[in-house]
């Protein structure tokens, strides 16, 4: 069985036709990024990894997340549940732009349950190495969002065709 991520576009919507063990690999990950998201403890995604810092200095960033990480978190919280509530899992998702939005937001931040660093401070080099287990999942993660974002981004009247 090959996987696949078909992504196309037309009239302000986008369509991804995903192979059936690719559709439930990505619903099982997003599943699993937000219940981390919404969880406490140890497995919890902290707002350090997923906010980059605002600022050069730490205390200014750290100052900066205080005041609106819980709006952000809250966002991003929210933009997983439209995504999970419009998927079951199924092969094909179609979204308006607003959804294709929610799908980039959630796939961009879904990278951060899987990176040893944030994913702003991984170094250039590491971009082009080989990736094994949780460093393949963010590169197919971080492709599957360009797709996404190129189709969102295309003229009404030019069909776009992605594959992943």
């Amino acid at each position: 069985m090959t996987d696949f991520a078909h992504v196309t576009a037309w009239s302000g919507c986008v369509r991804l036709a995903l192979a059936p063990n690719t559709a439930s690999v990505l619903h099982r990950t997003l599943t699993d990024v937000a219940a981390r998201l919404a969880g406490s403890g140890r497995k919890r995604i902290a707002d350090a990894t997923l906010f980059p810092d605002a600022y050069r200095r730490s205390k200014p960033s750290a100052a900066f997340r205080d005041r609106h990480g819980a709006a952000m978190r809250a966002e991003v919280v929210a933009s997983f549940s439209r995504v999970l509530e419009a998927w079951s899992g199924a092969t094909v998702l179609e979204l308006d732009l607003a959804g294709a939005r929610d799908l980039r937001l959630v796939l961009a931040h879904a990278q951060s349950a899987y990176l040893r660093q944030p994913r702003w401070e991984v170094p250039v080099d590491d971009l082009f190495a080989t990736r094994w287990g949780a460093e393949t999942k963010v590169a197919w993660l971080q492709e599957l969002e360009s797709h996404v974002a190129t189709a969102a981004l295309a003229r009404d009247d030019v069909p776009v065709f992605l594959e992943l």
